[in-house]
């Protein structure tokens, strides 16, 4: 392939002298040569200069087109929601820079996903989870976890029984179990008393509000550091 790019670079710059010359050619002295000669010469310049234009403009083409072909497509990462009929964490609600929140759906299989604090989980079509973390970050040992339950067109879910089991993550500290608060607005709060920092997983168990004996299980991962 880069042995093509430079034979076709190679090959655009000549074309770029031929058309460099033919322009030449009808400046200065030859212009006045140019004007004396038959139409017929004045028309074969003419051509040439077309022809060069068209080639440099084709050859270019096939190089931008082969450059888009290199271009390496973004991995999709599993667990992460694409599409509007996907579930997982949504693309926009991916972090990037750090690993203190971390999301993954039981019933999908992926790995956890690094999540900004407050970004959205789509568990099914038609039902979204916002997660957001007070501290965050978490530099306490007391954290509030508060869970928003809506369709994605602004309608709440209300009374859904939301509970919570969480445990160190790796030491076994636990397990600890509480019930959410509920709110009439679709927030489901609960607080979490650690006992040493460190990553904590926190599985978060959630009726479906439409569906009639589905449950999501939502795996939470909050890190806490001093």
């Amino acid at each position: 392939m880069v042995k093509r790019k430079l034979a076709i670079y190679a090959l655009l710059a000549s074309i770029a002298g031929l058309m460099s010359l033919a322009l030449t050619g009808c400046s200065g002295d030859d212009t006045a040569v140019a004007d004396t000669v038959g139409s017929g010469d004045t028309a074969a310049t003419s051509v040439i200069s077309d022809s060069a234009q068209d080639a440099f403009s084709e050859l270019l083409g096939d190089v931008d087109a082969d450059l888009d072909q290199e271009q390496v497509e973004i991995e999709r990462i599993q667990g992460v929601a694409y599409s509007d009929d996907e579930a997982g964490v949504l693309a926009s609600s991916v972090d990037h820079e750090r690993n203190l929140l971390q999301i993954k759906l039981q019933d999908l299989g992926g790995r956890r996903v690094s999540m900004k604090n407050g970004g959205s989980i789509r568990l099914r079509e038609g039902l979204m989870a916002e997660i957001f973390v007070d501290p965050f970050p978490t530099h306490t040992l007391t954290a509030w976890v508060d869970l928003y339950l809506h369709d994605g067109n602004g309608n709440e879910f209300k009374d859904v029984k939301v509970q919570i089991d969480y445990d160190m993550y790796s030491m076994g500290h636990g397990p600890f179990f509480t019930i959410a608060d509920k709110s009439p607005n679709g927030h489901y709060t609960f607080r979490l008393d650690y006992v040493m920092f460190g990553p904590w997983m926190q599985l978060l168990e959630v009726p479906d509000p439409e569906l009639e004996d589905v449950q999501h299980d939502l795996e939470v991962v909050i890190v806490a550091v001093p």
